[in-house]
């Protein structure tokens, strides 16, 4: 449990800072003002994915593909939490 609440969200947010917001800002992307971490990190992330295709770069494509498995993955262990007892 402590994998869904601690460890996935501060890997998913060091992923985002220190990987997808650089890459975006680079490509002159993803910028969204006014609007709070959630919806900034996802258009990032939606934005850093749409990049990365047209350009081929399959280090980012990795990124984000587990930015996005981890998400799951954090939601299975939710789900499983609340209704295994």
């Amino acid at each position: 449990m402590i994998l869904a609440i601690v460890i996935i969200p501060l890997v998913v947010t060091l992923l985002w800072l220190l990987s997808i917001r650089p890459y975006c800002q680079r490509n002159r992307k993803g910028h969204t003002p006014g609007a709070n971490i959630g919806v900034t990190f996802w258009v990032d992330w939606q934005e850093a994915g749409e990049i990365a295709k047209a350009k081929g770069d399959d280090g980012m494509i990795l990124v984000c593909r587990v930015v996005l498995w981890l998400q799951v993955v954090a939601f299975c262990i939710f789900l499983f939490a609340v209704f295994s007892h």
